[in-house]
């Protein structure tokens, strides 16, 4: 799955949100960007198209009713499913060792990542 920058901006803001956000709240909360309400319209479709995003309702706006987005996925479920497609799984032992080397973990998080192997482990089973 690509997503296009101005793709993997627009999700940022939803993955930032704690609700459903409307065309034009995305538009108002990404000020450093002058999209056209058609751009927007277009890439909101896209990113439904690619199920990250999906349409979760309806929001009064002006004298109309507009549609309401959530993300499909969360962030590290997209991060995952970017690397899933570029990554043999013989090397995911070497990613994971890499991340875990990279990124700063607590005993919380440890556990966490335990509790998700064994989880996995008993899928495959």
């Amino acid at each position: 799955m690509h997503l296009t920058k101005s793709e993997q901006q627009i999700m940022e803001i939803f993955w930032q949100a704690d609700h459903p956000m409307a065309q034009t709240e995305v538009v108002s909360t990404c000020v450093d960007r002058k999209w056209k309400e058609r751009s927007i319209f277009s890439m909101l479709n896209s990113l439904m198209d690619k199920g990250v995003l999906k349409e979760v309702g309806f929001v009064r706006s002006g004298k109309t009713y507009a549609r309401t987005f959530e993300p499909a996925m969360s962030h590290a479920e997209y991060l995952a499913e970017v690397v899933a497609e570029q990554l043999p799984a013989a090397q995911l032992p070497d990613l994971m060792s890499a991340l875990l080397r990279k990124v700063e973990t607590t005993p919380t998080v440890q556990k966490e990542l335990r509790a998700a192997v064994r989880e996995s482990a008993q899928q495959i089973q």
